[in-house]
């Protein structure tokens, strides 16, 4: 999948309103392997955004609920007692939980809803396991909605894993190996539907906020509810 490059300028009157209703709600994606900045783009998504008068709100997957605090459990211990099947299982009843209470209602309020991670992540990483890939995306797009727009943030593993260590100062979890984070990225790389744009996350920090913008925005603008 090739990089889009949107570096279009521009001063409509809908950027600068102080508010802006849309007609439904939308979804927004930001995936990625770990490290490639994905909480900070989405926050500086969501504080832009609602700047500009939009109702906002993010999540984030796993959650912090009964399933989701297994799912961080497996990627601090470990694996062994748990098989690729049953961790998808494991995420899809967290997001059961996380549509119903979090995801829809906010779709439903016609709010823009960031997710820091969705299904995209599952067909990466527990694909990257020998999961079919096709069957983690039907399963997800039976049950739970599909987004307006995906943002893949893309940066080689030696260099997430370097930002994981050395700008956020953790240990290295068991989904954050190097072998393994090489597999995950060529799934994500290997994406590509319609919805899905790939933006080089090693730009400085502000290109890459300049292109989510701009894609942003191209999904955004056909939803205004238009004032007479």
């Amino acid at each position: 999948m090739k990089y889009g490059v949107y570096y279009k300028q521009t001063n409509d009157e809908w950027l600068t309103v102080s508010e802006n209703k849309l007609k439904n709600g939308v979804l927004i994606a930001i995936e990625g392997i770990d490290g490639a900045g994905k909480t900070t783009q989405t926050n500086f998504l969501k504080k832009t955004l609602i700047a500009e008068g939009y109702e906002v709100i993010s999540f984030k997957e796993p959650t912090d609920g009964k399933w989701g605090m297994k799912i961080k459990d497996i990627a601090l211990y470990g694996r062994e007692n748990v098989t690729p099947e049953e961790e998808i299982n494991l995420f899809i009843l967290d997001r059961k939980e996380d549509v119903a209470n979090n995801i829809n209602p906010a779709l439903k309020n016609k709010k823009v809803v960031i997710m820091d991670r969705y299904y995209y992540s599952n067909m990466a990483y527990q694909g990257a396991l020998g999961v079919d890939v096709d069957y983690i995306q039907k399963e997800n797009e039976n049950q739970f909605p599909i987004p307006n727009v995906v943002i893949i943030l893309d940066v080689a593993p030696k260099i997430g894993i370097s930002r994981i260590q050395k700008l956020r100062k953790e240990k290295l979890n068991k989904f954050e190996e190097e072998k393994y984070l090489v597999k995950v990225r060529q799934i994500f790389h290997n994406m590509n539907q319609d919805n899905i744009k790939i933006i080089d996350g090693t730009r400085s920090m502000e290109e890459v906020k300049k292109q989510m913008l701009n894609i942003i925005h191209d999904i955004i603008f056909p939803l205004l509810n238009k004032r007479n």
